[in-house]
């Protein structure tokens, strides 16, 4: 065959894992040459004797591509966006992908537990790692349903998409437990690396105390975190806050509470003690505590 010098780029070479010989979808290595529609074929030039044509591997479009007249939006960490100019006009031709439009990289996006995921106990977290390094991002469902399914508006094949099902509710060292053999089993399924490290290895992370009321402790598991005295009577547990004095969360202001040598709620120490508390609303601590919860100073609301 016969090509204009003008028309071709000749006496290239790879290494292999660039391109595959499309007859026979091996692997290929060698010299090969590139004619103006952007196609691939094997030989330093089209004087070659046995021709062959090449495609590009898949995972490594993109990378070819921006040797290759198309604007990729980038975003970074702090979802900053910026822009680098590629000439891939051919590439586009070749692959038969509309130019009119940006290809976006996925950027930094979390979910946040609501109400139902916290009655429901858990949350489903989505994340995407970058197929060639170890660079992790957290993002929305949007986001990964479109790395899933391969959406042409984003760079789906530089990232690979999974998700966590994360516990948010429990005893908290049980909680802790479950999210990090989680996050253990999906680092062998996927054979990813360093994904405790870039979540910190925060286990808890959105974990909140149950709204609890109505508890009692007759000693020995709680103290008040004003005056560290052992606390004995009627306590709840907020959201936010955590364990504080009284039966109930008041607008008073009332102290705050913390556990003795690692007790949760949901010890079975706790179980046996509940069952035979008293029917009396009134605290006891010795530390100057009102009845109902309330405190003169240095209490929580």
């Amino acid at each position: 065959m016969y090509y204009p010098l003008s028309q071709i780029t000749s006496n290239l070479y790879t290494n292999g894992n660039e391109y595959i010989i499309i007859s026979t979808q091996e692997d290929y290595i060698g010299y090969y040459w590139k004619d103006s529609k952007g196609k691939y074929f094997t030989g330093k030039t089209p004087q070659d004797s046995f021709v062959l044509e090449l495609d590009i591997l898949r995972e490594n479009e993109v990378d070819i591509a921006s040797n290759l007249n198309l604007v990729i939006i980038e975003n970074d960490d702090d979802q900053t966006p910026y822009n680098t100019s590629f000439n891939i006009t051919e590439y586009l031709i070749l692959k038969n992908i509309n130019g009119n439009f940006t290809r976006t990289s996925p950027s930094s996006s979390p979910n946040f537990p609501s109400s139902l995921d916290y009655t429901n106990g858990v949350i489903i977290r989505y994340f995407c790692k970058k197929t060639n390094q170890t660079i992790y991002l957290e993002i929305n469902k949007d986001t990964y349903d479109k790395l899933v399914k391969q959406d042409p508006s984003i760079l789906w094949e530089l990232y690979q998409p999974f998700t966590l099902i994360w516990t948010l509710k429990g005893n908290r060292e049980q909680v802790a437990k479950n999210n990090q053999n989680t996050i253990e089993r999906i680092s062998n399924q996927l054979n990813i690396s360093m994904l405790a490290e870039f979540l910190k290895k925060d286990y808890t992370k959105y974990y909140k105390y149950p709204d609890a009321s109505n508890l009692y402790t007759k000693g020995n598991e709680l103290k008040t975190v004003q005056d560290n005295k052992i606390y004995i009577g009627f306590y709840h547990i907020h959201p936010d806050k955590g364990y504080m004095v009284g039966a109930t969360h008041v607008l008073e202001p009332h102290a705050y509470l913390s556990p003795i040598n690692g007790f949760s709620y949901s010890d079975p120490s706790f179980k046996d003690t509940s069952k035979s508390s008293p029917t009396s609303n009134t605290p006891s601590t010795g530390g100057g505590m009102s009845s109902g919860g309330g405190m003169s100073s240095g209490g929580g609301y």
